[in-house]
């Protein structure tokens, strides 16, 4: 078995390799691990005051701090802005050019073709949604579009020079004036080009394109492991997934729900199995998105690494409230090859699971609409109105996520040992020398 797992866990090593050795994967990878800090301290935030506490939450809003905690997590939670100049920072530095120059590039890139609104007093604004998970993809394509212009444009030295009288900060500021204007001119096309269309802005084309497939999803099995599938796959790279399938999960999904309602009101069975609490159930209480839960664990008590086992501990707190973009954005889980399984499978496995563990009568279909999304996942359990049945599965399902997510965990931990090992070697020789 330990001849297995090694090979098992070497072709993996392998094939992530070739992956995250891409210049263009591993600048996206590190420029959102660099996002950290703010994803982790708007998740602090949103812990303190979105406690379901009814006397705690009326206390914050009575001495108005309640609104005001809220609104430094929206700022927080504006993905897209940081990601747009941390992941240009990084590609730049990786090609060789000012890191900080290419991230004000891309920074101003990405709100040229973020579209600007006007209220009807005249006043122009832009919508946040544009800013936050929404424009996520849209950030990373043009990071990595405005820094692979920017550079080329340097690199062909189409720079302004100044005599060597001239201050530093004033000369480095000038001479990439002529790359700047150029790059940004691609994108004034792309946003002009958008703008008269239906979609009227790139994020909103992204978007349209995401929601074709979802229109003609029934309330069935297979419709409920599609959107699972495609929240999974969408949070994977890069994209709030659960805010694109809201629409389409709420549009199918209420119907059932409150059908179920209705008939256990009125001292009868639910007639579905499936409705939008069983949905919400496997995507946010078993950890979120991914059935993080078994991750964050084993990345923090069954690591090695310094870097993984801090990690684990920073993100299972917020873990714990299902809050996961610590963990997806810091980790990352994005664009990881390593965790593509378990992050996008595991959740399908969970909604088979409770599927046919409904049909056989372990539990019975939950009739709270309980959209609270930062209780945990076994206290949820107890009060969906499933039945003790229900909330002892999302036990078992979050040790059942800490079997699956075990191996990968391994593979990642072997793999930044031997990074770490490599970085102290390098720092001991560097001593040596000194």
């Amino acid at each position: 078995m330990d001849e297995k797992s090694s090979g098992f866990q070497d072709k993996i090593l392998r094939v992530a390799g070739i992956i995250q050795n891409n210049t263009y994967i591993s600048a996206i990878s590190q420029g959102m691990m660099s996002t950290l800090p703010v994803l982790m301290g708007g998740a602090v935030i949103q812990i303190i005051y979105s406690l379901p506490i009814a006397p705690w939450t009326n206390f914050l809003k009575d001495i108005g701090l309640y609104q005001l905690l809220a609104n430094v997590v929206d700022i927080c939670n504006l993905l897209a802005i940081f990601m747009a100049f941390a992941i240009a920072k990084t590609l730049g530095e990786k090609k060789g050019i000012d890191g900080f120059q290419a991230g004000l590039i891309s920074l101003l890139s990405f709100l040229i073709v973020t579209p600007v609104g006007i209220t009807s007093k005249n006043i122009k604004f832009i919508n946040t949604s544009y800013l936050g998970a929404m424009g996520v993809i849209t950030a990373i394509f043009v990071a990595l579009l405005a820094t692979t212009i920017f550079t080329f444009i340097i690199r062909k030295n189409w720079i302004i020079k100044l005599p060597d009288s001239v201050p530093p900060f004033v000369s480095n500021s000038f001479k990439t004036l002529p790359p700047a204007l150029i790059t940004i001119i691609p994108f004034i096309a792309i946003k002009g080009i958008f703008s008269v269309t239906t979609y009227k802005s790139l994020t909103g084309f992204i978007y349209g394109l995401l929601q074709v497939p979802l229109t003609n999803v029934g309330n069935s099995l297979g419709g409920h492991l599609l959107l699972i599938f495609v929240c999974c796959l969408l949070w994977w790279c890069g994209v709030h997934g659960t805010l694109v399938i809201l629409p389409f999960m709420t549009a199918i999904m209420t119907a059932p729900l409150l059908e179920n309602i209705q008939a256990v009101n009125a001292g009868g069975v639910a007639p579905h199995a499936l409705s939008l609490m069983t949905f919400f159930t496997v995507i946010q209480f078993f950890g979120g998105p991914g059935n993080l839960i078994g991750l964050v664990i084993c990345l923090a008590f069954f690591t090695k690494s310094e870097r993984y086992k801090a990690q684990g501990k920073l993100s299972l707190v917020p873990d714990v409230f299902n809050i996961i973009e610590p963990t997806v954005f810091g980790l990352p889980v994005v664009l990881n090859p390593i965790l593509f399984i378990p992050f996008v499978g595991l959740p399908l496995l969970t909604q088979i699971l409770m599927y046919f563990s409904l049909k056989v009568g372990i539990f019975t279909t939950p009739v709270v609409n309980l959209q609270a999304p930062v209780i945990p996942g076994p206290i949820a359990g107890f009060l969906l109105g499933g039945g003790i049945g229900l909330g002892i599965f999302i036990i078992v399902v979050d040790i059942l996520s800490v079997v699956v997510y075990y191996p990968f965990v391994k593979v990642m931990d072997k793999q930044e040992l031997k990074l770490e090992a490599d970085q102290k070697k390098s720092s001991n020789l560097e001593e040596g020398e000194n």
